[in-house]
């Protein structure tokens, strides 16, 4: 193994050592490897769940499904499955949309986004989500807005306003409005660097500043390795904020992406979670 690879295993080898998800209702398996982190720059059909403006900059049809599957502590609960199918259309940069579906233990989400790129590195996002299927929450909607520029090669920026509306009924399913900074740094093509800090000005409880810190290396021209971790960031699983860490993999092929990720939620309640999502492009 050359030098340079051997220095970007340590520098990762040294973030996921550091452990501390997002305010995304969904993680793919790659977000969850990079600890939830990504909203600069999501990629695939990520882009619908954590940065609307993105999708207008990705420019293919994409279909994803994933699996999340998580237990507590030695198989015990909290556990259960979260299943996840989105499509998406980017193939058009004055309007591109995706839509998504996912399944919970304690209910069911459609989510969808919309996006415009305004000019050749700017963009701007609006999303919607409708949650239903719960026996004891009140089905509900809810909003995001998003906008993203990349004022220098080597760096990605966006503005992520999620849980917009925060209504009465929204928030029996633990979502608070969250305002988040996505910041992507490409250090020399040999490693992306996420760092996500957000704000939930609203939150009923604890500190209201959070982020998520993520690295994903190029080992190959296909293969990629990521971690990350966060805190009190939003658990998808557990509907609740707390902390964690990830570790993922990724191969890419002309027409398909596989990625699969570990985590671990450290609070509120300790889950081991195992993710895997396949996309065909």
């Amino acid at each position: 193994m050359s030098f340079p690879n051997l220095t970007r295993l340590f520098f990762f080898s040294a973030l996921v050592a550091a452990s501390g998800a997002s305010a995304s209702d969904f993680q793919s398996a790659r977000t969850a490897g990079l600890g939830g982190s990504g909203h600069a720059a999501p990629i695939l059909t990520d882009a619908i769940y954590m940065n609307p403006a993105m999708i207008a900059f990705l420019n293919a049809y994409s279909v994803t499904v994933t699996r999340n599957s998580y237990s507590g502590p030695d198989s015990h609960e909290p556990k259960g499955a979260l299943l996840n199918a989105s499509i998406q259309d980017g193939t058009n940069s004055l309007l591109a949309a995706g839509v998504g579906y996912t399944r919970k233990s304690f209910g069911k989400e459609v989510t969808v986004g919309a996006s415009s790129r305004l000019f050749q590195n700017y963009g701007i996002g609006i999303g919607g989500k409708f949650l239903f299927g719960s026996e004891s929450k009140d089905s509900a909607q809810d909003a995001t807005v998003s906008a993203l520029g990349s004022p220098l090669p080597w760096l990605q920026t966006s503005v992520i306003v999620d849980n917009a509306l925060q209504t009465t009924k929204s928030k029996q399913w633990g979502l608070s409005r969250e305002i988040i900074l996505g910041v992507k740094v490409n250090v020399e093509k040999l490693m992306l660097i996420y760092f996500d800090p957000h704000l939930v000005p609203t939150k009923p409880a604890g500190d209201s500043y959070g982020y998520e810190l993520g690295a994903e290396i190029p080992l190959f021209t296909d293969f990629y390795i990521r971690g990350g971790i966060n805190r009190n960031s939003f658990q998808t699983q557990l509907n609740q904020y707390g902390r964690g860490h990830g570790f993922g993999v990724g191969w890419s092929f002309p027409r398909l992406s596989l990625d699969a990720a570990m985590t671990r939620t450290i609070s509120p309640a300790r889950t081991n979670n195992f993710l895997i999502s396949i996309t065909i492009i």
